[in-house]
């Protein structure tokens, strides 16, 4: 058994000494920062003037935002949805209704899912604005509802998100 502990403490010594030697003839200055890189999207003037409008007029035209809505973009917006929602045709259910076909559609009609009674006694259309509104903070917008998420804050992120639903047909 020593022998072999004899060997293996042989074999790390001369590694550690093969790593000496090259600091001491082989060093080289250390540029490494600290942190990560932050990589920046680049957003397009539009965006950066729709985002100057809003902040400068609450009651923008939400249908003027949609001429510059991305479906793409919504896709990407939607995949966090995906855990809880269904895109597909097929209006399986999930911890959330189907998503297929929502805009235009009454609030809380999917017979097999079970709505709060928030969502149930709402009796409306799910339109742009009405999906503007509460995918920007469903708790405040639909009080007593059970849908657990934060919101989208951005208004770009609402608009291409609803853009991408519209497709859903």
């Amino acid at each position: 058994m020593n022998k072999y502990f004899l060997s293996l403490m042989s074999i790390l010594i001369l590694f550690q000494s093969f790593k000496v030697l090259d600091e001491i003839f082989y060093h080289e200055a250390n540029n490494i920062q600290k942190g990560y890189v932050v990589l920046e999207e680049k957003v397009e003037e539009k965006e950066i003037e729709t985002t100057e409008k809003t902040l400068e007029n609450e009651e923008i035209d939400i249908n003027e935002l949609f001429n510059n809505a991305s479906i793409e973009k919504g896709t990407k917006i939607a995949r966090q949805c995906s855990a809880c929602h269904d895109f597909s045709p097929n209006l399986k259910i999930k911890v959330g209704p189907p998503l297929w076909g929502l805009v235009g559609r009454k609030v809380g009609v999917i017979s097999d899912f079970k709505y709060s009674e928030a969502l149930k006694n709402y009796n409306k259309n799910w339109t742009r604005q009405e999906l503007n509104g509460f995918l920007e903070n469903p708790k405040s917008y639909i009080d007593g509802t059970k849908m657990i998420y934060k919101g989208l804050n951005k208004i770009n992120d609402r608009v291409n998100l609803i853009s991408y639903l519209e497709s859903l047909k």
